[in-house]
């Protein structure tokens, strides 16, 4: 089960223990009930001045239990499940996130929309983002493939793999991520291998458009003038505004593959089992 809640009634005092899940709130025209959240959730402009009771790495149970909220959005991240397990051993009422696909933003909406007593709002924009995705995939998945490097991070050097969510994004927009295989989520791995694969484009999505890949112009990417910024907030949090990175990923991959006018098939690194294990 994706989502999980031991709801009675209308929350009227609310805490979110991730950025997407605050900006979802606000979304569903719920943030004048939001009274505490974590560093880094910081839009819309409004969430800046909440108070913060933790962060990714440590939340203060204390901290929660002391504001008295009658719902907790829990994201199933780090040490969040064992978290939610004593919130309801506390009778709070709790609301699980664990979003593993793209796909399950519109259903997150409308379910979240229930909970916050507002299923209208919930409804309309769980509408509207399955519409998003569905012209997107009719707009881009029958173009030819484009094989993408995307790096999350550069010291050191961090990609996704198939297993991210934020992979579900690359192949709707007609992207092949040279990374898919990898077997940790966000996988660790060398210049060489990028070197190795040559992709045709380049994501950076990361707070500082920080690379190096200029000192390796024989890398399609780097020839063509095929290295991209993604804003990493929009990219790596799930909300409403995904879909607004998504499409400009796939403008970005469109753009590649017009310059680009190869006629070589593309596809992701073949692996061997012992180098899948090591990333």
């Amino acid at each position: 089960m994706l989502f999980s809640s031991t709801l009675h009634a209308k929350p009227q005092r609310i805490i979110a223990l991730a950025p997407h899940l605050t900006e979802q709130v606000y979304a569903l025209g719920a943030g004048d009930r939001l009274i505490a959240t974590v560093d880094y959730a910081d839009y819309p402009e409004a969430a800046k001045a909440l108070p913060r009771i933790g962060n990714y790495q440590y939340i203060s149970l204390e901290s929660i239990i002391s504001l008295k909220p009658d719902l907790v959005l829990v994201w199933k991240q780090g040490n969040q499940e064992s978290l939610a397990q004593k919130l309801r051993a506390l009778n709070i009422d709790v609301f699980v996130s664990q979003p593993k696909q793209l796909a399950t933003l519109p259903k997150q909406l409308a379910t979240l929309g229930e909970i916050l007593g507002e299923p209208e709002t919930g409804q309309r924009l769980s509408h509207y983002a399955e519409q998003q995705l569905e012209q997107l995939a009719q707009q881009y998945q029958s173009q030819r493939p484009v094989s993408v490097f995307y790096q999350m991070w550069y010291q050191p050097l961090r990609s996704i793999s198939a297993k991210s969510w934020i992979d579900d994004g690359i192949r709707l927009c007609g992207g092949e991520n040279i990374m898919a295989e990898a077997v940790a989520p966000y996988p660790l791995l060398s210049e060489e291998w990028v070197l190795s694969a040559d992709p045709e484009a380049i994501i950076v999505a990361q707070w500082e458009f920080t690379h190096s890949w200029d000192k390796w112009p024989q890398l399609q990417a780097v020839k063509h003038n095929n290295i991209y910024q993604l804003d990493p907030d929009k990219a790596h949090r799930l909300t409403l505004r995904t879909l607004e990175s998504v499409n400009t990923l796939c403008s970005m991959l469109d753009k590649t593959r017009k310059k680009t006018h190869s006629d070589k098939p593309s596809g992701t690194r073949a692996y061997t089992s012992e180098e899948k294990s090591s990333l």
